[in-house]
C-alpha cells in the first residue's frame, strides 16, 4: 500500500528508501542487515539493529572476512599461486591468531562458565585482527548526505529577497535556526528533494519534550516519574511551558521574517512546519566539527538510541588512513562523514539477529529535565536525584590566558 508507505515513518521500505539514498552518495555506507526494530529492546518506540543475518553469515562463513581482509586474502592467494604453492585463509594457519583458541562466534555458553574463561575470549578478540568477522563500520553517513549551515546558506539566500535578508540577515543566524528553515524548505519541495527519503523517516510528532502536540502526554509522564521513579521533578511542568512559550516565540519569529520565502506543503501553513522542523531540530541534531557545521541533521544516525556504555558517533577528519582498527581507507574527499561502529564498553560488540545498534550521546553536561526538554527522555543514569557540580580546581592556565 503507497499511501501506507508515504505515511508511516517507521515502515520497513521508508528505511529501504533511506538506506538507498545513504549508499548512492559517494562514500556512503549502511550495513546490509541493518533495518528497523519496532519496538527497540531498548525501551524506545523504534530502533535500529540487526533484522537479519544473512550477510554477516557470508562473511563468516562462505565469504569470510571484512572488505579489507577479503583483499589481503585474495593477494596472499594470488602471490601463492605464482610461487606454485597453497594459501590457507583459516584461522588456525593465520599468524596474528592463536590456534588453540576457538573463533569467538564459535565459543559455547559452556566455555564462558567463570568470569576467567569471559575474559580470556574477550582479550583473545582483542588481541589480534580476528578474520572471519563482522564489519566494523555499521553506518558512514558522507557530508554531501547532511543538513549542514553551509548548506542552509547555499539554498535559503536565493530565496530571500535582498531587502529581507539586509533587514534579517540569514547569515546572523544560528545553526539552529539555519537548520530549521532547510528542513522546513526541504520537507516541502517534496519529491524535488534529495532529502526527501531522511525526511520521510522522520516522525509527525517529534519527540522533544515541550511539543505542544504532546503536552498532555508530557506532564502525565512528568507526574509518574516523580511517584513512581522518586525523581525530582518539582518545577519540571513550569519549564516546559517556559521552553514551549519560547520555542513558540522563535517559530513565529522565523515565519514572520522568512516564512513567506521558502517552500511549504500543499495545505500546511509555515508556522506549523517550522515549529515541527525547530522539535526534530532540538531533539535530533548532531554536534560536529565547526568547519562543516557544529550543529547538524545527519540522516539515519539520528535514529540511533542512547546508550550511555555504548561508543559515540564518529567524526571523519579526512587524514585517517585505519579507522578503529578495520582497515577502512578514508580519503580527504570523506572530510566530515560520520560512522557508527558497535562499541560497548571500548570494545566491540558483534550483534546478531535482534539486538540493537545503540550510541552514546555524549552529553555529560545535561541535567534530568535538559534531557526531558530537548529529547523527551530521561536515561536511566540520569534518572536519580541529579546535581551538577562545578569543577573544584581552577581550570588549567595557558600561554593565551596569561597575556
Amino acid at each position: 500500500n503507497g499511501r501506507k508507505v508515504r505515511d508511516d515513518a517507521s515502515h520497513p521500505l521508508a528505511f529501504a528508501i533511506l538506506r538507498e539514498a545513504i549508499m548512492r552518495e559517494d562514500g556512503g555506507f549502511v550495513h546490509p542487515d541493518l533495518g528497523l526494530l519496532i519496538p527497540a529492546p531498548s525501551g524506545a518506540t523504534r530502533g535500529i539493529g540487526m533484522v537479519r543475518d544473512n550477510y554477516n553469515m557470508c562473511q563468516t562463513r562462505c565469504l569470510p572476512g571484512t572488505e579489507n581482509e577479503k583483499l589481503r586474502a585474495k593477494s596472499t592467494d594470488a602471490l601463492a599461486e605464482r610461487q606454485g604453492t597453497t594459501a590457507s585463509t583459516s584461522p588456525t594457519t593465520d599468524a596474528t591468531v592463536d590456534p588453540t583458541r576457538p573463533a569467538f562466534w564459535e565459543i559455547s555458553m559452556s566455555q564462558l562458565a567463570t568470569k576467567e574463561h569471559i575474559k580470556d575470549a574477550i582479550d583473545g578478540q582483542q588481541s589480534a585482527e580476528e578474520i572471519y568477522r563482522q564489519e566494523e563500520i555499521l553506518i558512514k553517513v558522507p557530508l554531501s548526505y547532511q543538513m549542514t549551515r553551509k548548506l542552509a546558506l547555499s539554498t535559503l539566500t536565493p530565496l530571500i529577497p535582498a531587502k529581507v535578508n539586509q533587514r534579517a540577515p540569514l547569515q546572523e543566524l544560528d545553526d539552529a535556526a539555519l537548520l530549521v528553515l532547510l528542513l522546513a524548505h526541504e520537507r516541502g519541495r517534496g519529491l524535488n528533494s534529495k532529502f526527501l527519503p531522511y525526511i520521510k523517516t522522520l516522525p509527525i510528532s517529534p519527540s522533544c519534550g515541550y511539543s505542544p502536540v504532546i503536552r498532555s502526554q508530557v506532564l502525565e509522564t512528568i507526574s509518574l516519574m516523580g511517584i513512581e521513579l522518586d525523581m525530582d521533578v518539582n518545577g519540571w511542568p513550569a519549564e516546559i511551558t517556559r521552553a514551549g512559550d519560547r520555542a513558540q516565540m522563535i517559530a513565529d519569529g522565523l515565519t514572520k521574517d522568512y516564512g513567506s520565502y521558502i517552500s511549504i506543503p500543499k495545505g500546511d501553513k509555515a508556522f506549523a512546519v517550522i515549529q515541527w522542523a525547530l522539535c526534530q531540530v532540538a531533539s535530533r541534531a548532531t554536534a560536529g566539527n565547526e568547519y562543516f557545521g557544529a550543529l547538524r541533521l545527519v540522516p539515519m544516525i539520528d535514529m540511533i538510541n542512547h546508550d550511555v556504555n555504548a561508543g559515540g558517533f564518529t567524526e571523519l577528519a579526512g587524514h585517517e588512513r585505519r579507522v578503529g582498527g578495520d582497515g577502512v581507507n578514508i580519503g580527504p574527499s570523506e572530510k566530515g562523514a560520520f560512522y557508527v561502529r558497535s562499541l560497548r564498553h571500548g570494545r566491540r560488540k558483534p550483534l546478531k539477529r535482534g539486538q540493537e545498534l545503540l550510541a552514546n550521546y555524549n552529553v555529560p553536561n545535561y541535567g534530568p529535565l535538559d534531557w526531558y526538554v530537548s529529547l523527551g527522555f530521561v536515561p536511566p543514569e540520569r534518572m536519580g536525584r541529579w546535581q551538577k557540580v562545578d569543577a573544584h580546581f581552577k581550570k588549567a592556565r595557558t600561554y593565551a590566558t596569561d597575556l
